[in-house]
């Protein structure tokens, strides 16, 4: 008895075993793969939402040095109050802030972009403000918190307003992330932002606002709520318990301040990708040992047969056709249990594919037109290969692939030149070619310009070395080819060319488009902040300002010109110790 139902528990334990091996294997590598996107993901949030912030870095810096905003501290008038009403009012409509005001010594504000509402910030003291008490001790502050006047939230960027060693008052400038939460959530995105409390205030999930994400100390609590950082508002109850089933949560620190993004990730899609394969994979080892089985029933039936034989002859006609038809049956269960195979086989297949597809387009849905062009070469070679295979044509097929390489290294050297572009300067002043630099900007403007169809041309002494911070060095040429090629989009000749020499012992750099120019009465305000001769949305006023900046701070000088009907903006360097022409 024993003996006749060892081979099906053999089988149910074998499959059972490889079942269960499959579920550990795929759901490892599936969490594996969830991570790895997860963590990509909130790496890119979080750069994104460091990149909103330094956006407006340099805004209340810059406003605390207009001449609106020190005239009316240093002589309060009506008419000074509303220069600097007004400055402030089309400072934060150009830079799309939320707010822009001024504070005096005392944190009373004493104007503010916000001037002509009801619930202006006019006459308020903020005197309590984290931000304006950092400020006032060490120049700068930054403060995320409801704001007590508007009960809408924000983050403050503050700048001391300073005449010599005294500090005559405070900018600050108000940043709104409700754009940034809207976008999260269109995305689909489970995200939150911390504070240094671990309580959350941005959140693609209007919920999750202004509650711990896990349990903290009642202490904290208060001290948070005393502090008046949400206004009046109270913190809510922790998001996460600890018996919850969250899924994968990844906390990735936002740079440059002292907030956490936490990046919530289910993984229900995963476990039921595991569930499959496994049950497929059970599947399949009955179904071969279903096989085997039937292939061992049929070899004792054929030796059955072979005795009868032996022993009646006479009957041997007839039992030789009921074996056959017996076989054909047999034949018939197995080609038919072989192409439920098959097709079992293909859904999996089908299903792996249709889910590998699903990340991938989530993975690549925000890829730039850059890599169009490449991806749409390597899509044409890789039809044209697979003809050639199938055509038995390998030595064509051959130079296909290496034609695909090629473009897959453009690809690899453009994501290259994007990450090194957009890496934050460490602000560590090295020998610089100038030459090189501008080389290397113009290749990867390659595609706006094609997109624009501007033609643009380098004319370089090759090298022109100077003592410069790589990263803002490549700033000021990418802001004079971008004002370029928007100068001489709607002209009869959409030609640019840059000019790299070295001109009485200074390194000289030239950016010359065809473009129509600057009107006269403009030339004097080019490189003011928040001056721009474009329409209102198509730009900061910022570029040229910043660019002015840094070339000043390098021992330099930057000007506009107007030379034989063409616009030149011309930068003039020092050169690097000991390489004079």
């Amino acid at each position: 008895m024993m003996k006749r139902w060892r081979f099906p528990l053999f089988g149910l334990l074998l499959a059972l075993m490889t079942g269960g091996g499959v579920f550990h294997l795929t759901a490892a590598r599936q969490e594996q793969a969830l991570r790895l996107s997860a963590s990509q993901r909130s790496a890119l949030i979080a750069e994104t939402l460091r990149v909103a912030i330094e956006r407006f870095r340099a805004v209340p810096d810059l406003a605390a040095h207009a001449g609106e905003i020190t005239g009316l501290l240093e002589a309060p008038g009506e008419a000074a109050l509303r220069l600097a009403n007004e400055f402030l009012e089309r400072a934060a409509r150009n830079t799309a802030l939320s707010a822009l005001y001024v504070l005096n010594a005392k944190g009373l504000a004493l104007a503010a972009s916000n001037w002509r509402e009801p619930a202006s910030f006019v006459g308020h003291d903020y005197a309590f403000r984290p931000y304006f008490t950092e400020t006032i001790e060490k120049g700068s502050g930054r403060y995320f918190g409801v704001g007590v006047t508007t009960g809408v939230p924000g983050y403050f960027l503050a700048s001391a307003i300073r005449k010599g060693t005294e500090t005559l008052g405070v900018t600050v400038a108000k940043i709104d992330f409700a754009p940034l939460e809207a976008s999260w959530a269109s995305a689909g995105e489970q995200v939150a932002v911390l504070d240094a409390d671990g309580v959350v205030f941005l959140t693609s999930h209007p919920a999750w606002r202004y509650r711990p994400l896990r349990a903290i100390p009642a202490l904290r609590i208060a001290a948070v709520e005393g502090e008046r950082r949400y206004a009046d508002v109270k913190l809510g109850p922790s998001i996460l318990t600890e018996d919850a089933d969250s899924g994968l949560v990844l906390a990735e620190p936002v740079p440059g301040t002292p907030w956490t993004l936490v990046l919530l990730a289910a993984d229900d899609l995963a476990r039921r990708q595991a569930f499959d394969a496994a049950a497929m994979a059970t599947l399949g080892v009955i179904v071969l040992l279903l096989l085997g089985l039937i292939s061992r029933m049929h070899v004792a039936r054929l030796l059955a047969d072979r005795a009868a034989r032996q022993v009646l002859e006479a009957r041997v006609i007839e039992r030789t056709g009921a074996l056959r038809i017996a076989l054909e049956q047999v034949e018939a269960e197995v080609a038919e249990r072989a192409r439920i195979d098959v097709e079992l086989h293909k859904t999996r297949d089908g299903l792996v594919q249709a889910a590998k597809l699903a990340a991938m387009g989530q993975a690549f849905a925000g890829l730039a037109h850059e890599v169009n062009q490449p991806l749409t070469a390597l899509r044409t070679y890789l039809a044209s290969t697979r003809a050639l295979l199938e055509q038995g044509d390998a030595a064509r097929a051959s130079g296909n692939i290496t034609v695909m390489a090629g473009a897959v290294d453009r690809l690899a050297g453009l994501t290259d030149d994007l990450k090194r572009l957009a890496r934050r300067s460490d602000d560590r002043r090295e020998v610089v070619d100038v030459s090189a630099v501008a080389g290397e900007i113009l290749r990867l403007l390659k595609f706006r310009l094609g997109d624009s169809g501007v033609t643009a041309t380098l004319d370089a002494l090759a090298p022109v070395p100077v003592l410069a911070v790589p990263g803002r060095l490549e700033q000021v040429i990418m802001t004079l080819l971008l004002n370029a090629i928007d100068a001489v989009r709607e002209a009869p000749e959409c030609l640019i060319r840059v000019e790299v020499s070295v001109r009485e012992g200074r390194a000289d750099l030239a950016v010359i488009d065809a473009g129509p120019g600057v009107e006269g009465g403009q030339v004097g305000r080019l490189f003011e902040p928040f001056f721009t001769t474009k329409e209102v949305g198509q730009g900061l006023g910022l570029g040229l300002a910043i660019a002015y900046s840094i070339i000043v701070d390098h021992g330099g000088a930057l000007a506009y010109e107007r030379l034989d009907g063409q616009t030149c903006f011309r930068a003039s360097l020092p050169l690097a110790a000991g390489k004079t022409a």
